[in-house]
């Protein structure tokens, strides 16, 4: 698929409970395809993230400052072959 070329950065804060702060996940980075194919793995990843997280992330509260505002890298380039 068109979406599997893409690489993404995308950024969103987090609450104490591992949770994704509403409305706080958002790209910062595209490329590897048209803005719409951009968008459609933006709109999979976010999806991906929102899905994932059930009951919060398992991450550490007291490194919380650590992690309340994240940055993951998607890239077709990185996976196990």
């Amino acid at each position: 698929s068109l979406v599997s070329n893409v690489k993404l950065t995308v950024a969103m804060s987090m609450k104490p409970d591992g949770k994704v702060e509403v409305g706080s996940v958002r790209m910062i980075g595209g490329e590897g395809g048209s803005d719409r194919i951009i968008k459609t793995a933006f709109q999979d990843a976010r999806r991906a993230i929102l899905r994932c997280q059930k009951k919060g992330y398992d991450l550490p509260k007291e490194k919380y400052d650590h992690w309340r505002d994240i940055e993951i890298i998607f890239d077709p380039e990185s996976r196990t072959r």
